[in-house]
């Protein structure tokens, strides 16, 4: 862990007391789990957008086949043949 100094407006700062007693919690904590908050979602998402995209890239097969197949209804051809 880094530590690291930030000057904050006073407003700001009695915001961040009252949490601070209300959720039983160090300031310091609270700063640190509103930045993650804030970026590590973010970064959650690019992550999971780069591992997913490409994910078809290695399929060989007719899309258009393969759409049409998902588009097939059969519902009545099933209720009829009962």
């Amino acid at each position: 862990m880094k530590r690291t100094q930030i000057y904050i407006d006073e407003d700001l700062f009695e915001i961040l007391k009252m949490q601070s007693k209300l959720k039983n919690k160090r300031i310091s904590n609270l700063i640190r789990e509103t930045l993650r908050e804030k970026y590590f979602k973010k970064r959650e998402k690019i992550g999971f957008l780069n591992n997913a995209a490409g994910i078809w890239k290695n399929r060989r097969f007719d899309t258009e086949k393969y759409i049409r197949t998902l588009r097939t209804d059969n519902r009545l051809k099933e209720f009829y043949e009962e």
